[in-house]
């Protein structure tokens, strides 16, 4: 009977205790990982891509071998007959990379209850507008330079989402630690507001110490709860960015500790100025412009084709498919025919030459904005190293402050007063501590990102 009873009280345990979930716990690696392979800006940064690609096979299927059948049936007659007429035959196109294009129409008609069956070639070659490579695979060289372009976007969006990820999981820390912070000032006021209410009531403090102190109190409650949700909130935000359920409970752990670095600005800048991708982007941009210019200044010229046509059909027959193609008429013709002032072409032409200008003008611009970032990034990093030591002494002088205050409230030689503005100061500055260290450290990988050094494509 008692080992059925253990047995009882086992499972009431087992099915009444509340199930314990796993806690995902990310490193900085992790957050990385995550955000490059789940964040919705980097899928969308991999469908830029992806889109492009399929632009390159639409402009390259212009040179495929092509086949479009086609059928016909009629009906015709007179008062004294009818007949069904009808027609089948396939055109074969291949256009070449020099322009060339060949059409092939092999066709069998039934008219008149007779079948005849023609094949039909026709090349025409462009000798001035149209001529070329260059001129024959423009849409395909542009949809080269799109594919190249989304890439170097994909890469871009790499690179920010490398920066924010940072940036949203030293935030969480940064609120942790700040929620830290003031549950220890929180608990040190509390200690001091139950001494003082003990010194109250033995006479060897005034009500305004014990005043004093629950209204400090009081503010502490305040900013430990507000520090809280602002606790919850980055968590929310981090789970956002990495595209996790917000009802999944994950642990952040990210290291505080840092080496100071202290950058050349002149080697910095020429690193920038050698990796940025932006440059490469514009730079392929201007090589892009001249391409096009180039191509719409050949719209400038008047059409010159060469025609070769070659038609065979054989004689008319009543057995189906007809006798073979025997009768054979060629021709050879040059044709030419264009709008004599061409006003629209050649204001296109001037257009091109302004965007290859602009183009020209945008790289300039770049490098210019590319070292003034560079140079703001490092003077940032040696403020925040400023503020880093300032902030550091300010917090041992706190400490100083508050242990003597608290001697002399604890021998009666002074009221709580020094005690609560040393307790300020000591949390003012311990806070502020910790924000300018993580900002520093995630200025650094700001720093690498507008070096071109965070992520290698």
């Amino acid at each position: 009977m008692r080992k059925i009873n253990w047995l009882l009280f086992f499972a009431i345990l087992l099915f009444a205790s509340p199930p314990v979930w796993a806690i995902s716990s990310y490193d900085l690696e992790g957050i990385i990982n995550r955000a490059i392979a789940a964040n919705w800006g980097m899928i969308e940064a991999q469908e830029g891509v992806q889109r492009a690609g399929l632009r390159i096979e639409a402009a390259a299927s212009e040179f495929e071998l092509k086949f479009f059948p086609a059928a016909g049936i009629g009906l015709s007659g007179d008062d004294a007959s009818s007949d069904i007429d009808f027609s089948m035959g396939v055109r074969i196109e291949k256009r070449m990379e020099f322009g060339t294009q060949i059409e092939l129409t092999p066709s069998v008609q039934r008219s008149d209850d007779q079948y005849r069956n023609r094949a039909n070639l026709r090349i025409t070659q462009p000798l001035l507008r149209g001529a070329g490579r260059d001129y024959t695979l423009s849409g395909v060289y542009s949809a080269r330079f799109g594919k190249r372009t989304a890439m170097r976007a994909w890469h871009q969006r790499e690179i920010d989402t490398v920066v924010d990820a940072v940036r949203h999981g030293y935030e969480v820390v940064r609120q942790r630690e700040l929620l830290r912070l003031r549950e220890e000032s929180h608990q040190r006021l509390k200690d001091l507001a139950e001494a003082t209410d003990i010194k109250k009531r033995m006479g060897l403090v005034d009500a305004m110490d014990l005043y004093r102190v629950r209204i400090q109190l009081a503010q502490a409650v305040e900013e430990r709860n507000r520090s809280l949700e602002m606790y919850t909130e980055a968590l929310d935000a981090l789970k956002i960015f990495l595209a996790l359920p917000l009802d999944e409970d994950i642990d952040v752990r990210l290291p505080m500790t840092f080496d100071r670095i202290y950058p050349d600005d002149a080697g910095m800048v020429q690193t920038a100025l050698a990796n940025r991708i932006e440059l490469a982007q514009i730079r392929d941009a201007l090589a892009e412009a001249r391409r096009v210019s180039d191509r719409v200044k050949s719209d400038t010229l008047p059409e010159l084709d060469i025609r070769l046509s070659l038609s065979q059909a054989g004689e008319p027959s009543s057995h189906f498919p007809g006798s073979t193609p025997d009768q054979t008429a060629w021709s050879i013709s040059l044709g030419s025919t264009t709008d004599i002032r061409r006003t629209a072409q050649k204001a296109l032409y001037e257009e091109s030459v302004i965007s290859v200008g602009q183009a020209a003008r945008r790289h300039r611009i770049a490098t210019d904005e590319i070292a003034a970032q560079v140079k703001r990034e490092i003077r940032s990093l040696e403020r925040l190293d400023k503020a880093i030591t300032n902030q550091e002494d300010q917090i041992h002088q706190a400490r100083g402050q508050l242990e003597l205050a608290r001697v002399k409230f604890e021998h009666g030689m002074a009221d709580n007063f020094d005690i609560i503005d040393a307790e300020i100061a000591l949390r003012r500055s311990q806070t502020q501590l910790v924000s300018v260290v993580i900002e520093y450290i995630v200025g650094q990988y700001r720093l690498r990102a507008v070096i071109g050094t965070l992520v290698h494509p």
